[in-house]
């Protein structure tokens, strides 16, 4: 009896088929506003039962401690009134199976060439974005440091234009653990790789965020149904937090980061990402580059088909 007792429970719990839970663990300056703006628009054009929650983790950082780290995954595992669920803020990857959880929600992402997501977040202290344009950023009470452009913080070895800075997209993926932290790191840069191919759906740029869209909602439609249409309608409306005021930089300035190890392991990584993101797209797309949305669905489904099955039923 109590064999048969355990098995009765393990077949229940495996035939549980729970709404998926989706994690945005989103890189500042990165786009990320936009798109989950659009995820907000399409809940109400779809009629949609999703849920958005936004994690904030107190004082802006990044990182959780083991404990809260458990209480996460616990309330991502047994909140399941809120699923289906996109749960997204500022935190480095989280690995649920660390814990001995069978829940493992489907990670998604968006990155961007690392000096122009410096440069951007620099200006954006400084000068704020169209999103919220009213709100006082840090930078902006002295007008000395707030004048300053890049360039000239950088010959001046000034703090918010540290190459350290640049070190961001490689831990959010790489996760929790210390040696991410380290700017330069190439062993954290090899995990980092290995998260996108390993643990994360599908992973965007802000250079192209209109074709990562499309292929969020070809991987995830049951979240990104009619973005694709949604985005047509509006371009300028998805591409919210332009910064108020940016000035290009010099190429002495870009040869000074290229020059740093930290730069060259971030764009590593940010190539890496590239280089998968368009072999996915191009998968889909076929031959042309310049595949519509609507041909994507004969493209992809057209590749599989399941024959010469036995035993034959029926026969």
């Amino acid at each position: 009896m109590i064999v048969i007792y355990y098995l009765t429970i393990e077949i229940y719990i495996y035939n549980i088929k729970p709404y998926p839970v989706v994690v945005y663990n989103r890189i500042p300056k990165t786009g990320s506003t936009s798109l989950i703006n659009l995820v907000y628009q399409l809940i109400e054009e779809n009629y949609s039962h999703t849920h958005v929650i936004h994690l904030n983790i107190s004082s802006n950082k990044h990182y959780l401690n083991r404990v809260n780290e458990l209480y996460l995954i616990d309330n991502l595992t047994h909140w399941t009134s809120m699923h289906p669920l996109i749960i997204h803020g500022h935190f480095a990857y989280i690995n649920f199976i660390k814990y001995g959880s069978l829940f493992n929600p489907i990670y998604i992402n968006m990155i961007r060439n690392p000096l122009d997501r410096l440069v951007s977040y620099y200006y954006f202290l400084r000068y704020g974005d169209d999103f919220r344009p009213y709100l006082i950023r840090k930078r902006m009470f002295d007008i000395v440091t707030r004048n300053q452009t890049f360039d000239e913080c950088v010959l001046a070895n000034g703090s918010d234009c540290s190459p350290q800075l640049l070190w961001v997209q490689v831990p959010f993926f790489c996760g929790q653990a210390a040696y991410c932290r380290i700017p330069g790191n190439p062993v954290a840069v090899e995990t980092a790789k290995r998260r996108v191919i390993e643990n994360y759906l599908i992973v965007g740029l802000t250079e192209e965020f209109d074709k990562f869209v499309n292929l969020l909602e070809i991987l995830l439609p049951s979240f990104f149904t009619g973005a694709h249409n949604l985005i047509s309608r509006s371009k300028d409306k998805w591409h919210l937090r332009r910064t108020n005021y940016k000035l290009p930089i010099s190429k002495a300035t870009t040869k000074i980061y290229q020059d740093n190890p930290i730069w060259q392991a971030e764009q590593e990584f940010y190539n890496f990402v590239r280089t998968e993101f368009h072999t996915i797209l191009s998968a889909l797309q076929g031959q042309s580059s310049h595949q519509p949305l609507s041909k994507f669905s004969a493209l992809y489904k057209e590749k599989i088909n399941f024959d010469k099955i036995r035993p034959k039923f029926g026969a």
